[in-house]
């Protein structure tokens, strides 16, 4: 290698090392901002939204009757809410026990791909018979606070049309996996999602326990998503649309976590692969959309969108990197230069064990008997996403693949 190229991989290595730095510190900066503003909740409003709660369910015989219960318990007016079970492509008896618990069936027709196909469907119903006044999304293996509805009606009355509730964890303890997604959620919440809303950005859709206006879906053409990360995906057109997702964490679902690495591995996959098509699909829209409008929503998110063409960066970075030291130019100038980023992931990965261990310390007496544990739990999930993430750039999963739920608790035993 010639000392040209030496320069050349030097000067290429110091301008990732201090983007990535810049990018990283874009995102600490808004996480310690947002969460030092305490929001004022908003006043209860009268129950007088219809609302249409929509569970996509593919063989969820073991969960699906648990969540029908919690459903049927919401502190909200009976008459104000109907709960739809989509069945689709069960092999077992998800459609007769929805019934069993009172649910209705909605049947979505044609091949069934992913949950944005039975929502696609769903919501052109819902629009066509004009009853509801709002829609929310639920997993099969959820089960929800009794006060959810009452939450997000206060929310729709005070005008939002789109919002996320909290997506808290209903088997923290069932494994080491399930004890570190845990962790990563209690963050999202915590730092990411109370953060964009205390400061005015849009929070994110974390594909269940949202609420969607009928009258924004009308706005917009229904529902229209094409990848299999529906929830990211519509997250991009709330905001090129001109609308925000908000924040309510008092909106409470409690969500199933993986137990095995297997299973989680599967998710992420399926999640990484979304990242990298939504990126591709809605990054250059809004970008163009952030000089036009230059609204801070639109540039957050766009920030956001542009987080796996900053991953491939610092993975050629690395590799860059690592040809250096197998060339021995240890005390090169190039060699400094990748060093910054490698300097920079290090700091990431610190800080997000650091943030993860103040979330564990501030919920353990309430859930997790172990700091170390769920630290160590976290640590496994986040350098396991480097991989996935690799492989998603080469592979793509074009096919939602179901994971198994078998965590049937009661909403009583929260």
């Amino acid at each position: 290698m010639t000392f040209s190229m030496v320069t050349i991989v030097g000067n290429l290595g110091v301008c990732l090392g201090l983007l990535t730095s810049i990018y990283g510190f874009y995102f600490v900066f808004l996480a310690f901002r947002g969460g030092s503003i305490k929001k004022k909740k908003k006043e209860e409003g009268i129950p007088n939204t219809r609302f249409a709660l929509v569970v996509a369910a593919r063989n969820e015989a073991a969960v699906i009757g648990n969540l029908i219960t919690s459903l049927q318990q919401q502190n909200y007016p009976k008459e104000l809410y109907d709960i739809y079970v989509a069945p689709n492509n069960c092999t077992d008896d998800t459609h007769e026990i929805a019934i069993s618990h009172g649910a209705r069936i909605f049947h979505p027709k044609g091949e069934i791909r992913s949950k944005g196909n039975v929502l696609t469907q769903f919501v052109k119903m819902c629009l066509v018979e004009k009853k509801y006044d709002a829609i929310c999304v639920f997993d099969a293996d959820n089960i929800v606070h009794a006060d959810f509805l009452q939450k997000m009606n206060s929310e729709k009355l005070s005008g939002t049309h789109i919002a996320q509730g909290f997506k808290n964890s209903k088997n923290p303890t069932g494994s080491a996996i399930a004890m570190g997604f845990s962790v990563y959620y209690w963050i999202i919440d915590h730092y990411f999602n109370r953060s964009r809303e205390a400061l005015g950005l849009s929070s994110f859709i974390l594909g269940t326990g949202f609420m969607v206006t009928t009258s924004f879906f009308e706005k917009i053409g229904g529902w229209n998503t094409k990848t299999i990360t529906e929830d990211l995906e519509f997250c991009a057109q709330c905001v090129l649309a001109g609308e925000r997702v908000h924040y309510v964490p008092d909106a409470i679902v409690y969500d199933e976590q993986p137990l095995t690495f297997i299973q989680s591995w599967k998710q992420r996959r399926r999640w990484s692969t979304g990242y990298f098509e939504c990126s591709r699909l809605y990054r250059k829209e809004l970008i163009m959309r952030m000089f036009e409008r230059r609204s801070k929503a639109v540039f957050d998110l766009t920030m956001t969108y542009l987080c796996p063409v900053f991953f491939i960066m610092s993975l050629l970075a690395s590799l860059g990197q690592i040809t250096l030291m197998s060339f021995h130019f240890f005390a090169g100038y190039a060699y400094n230069g990748l060093s910054m980023l490698s300097t920079g992931l290090s700091f990431g990965l610190v800080l997000s064990i650091l943030l993860a261990a103040y979330i564990v310390y501030k919920r353990n007496r309430q859930t997790i008997q172990g700091v170390s544990g769920s630290i160590l739990s976290f640590i496994l999930l986040m350098v396991s996403w480097i991989p996935i993430n690799i492989v998603s750039i080469f592979k793509k999963q074009r096919t939602w693949e179901s994971i198994e739920h078998t965590q049937a608790i009661h909403i009583n035993d929260i």
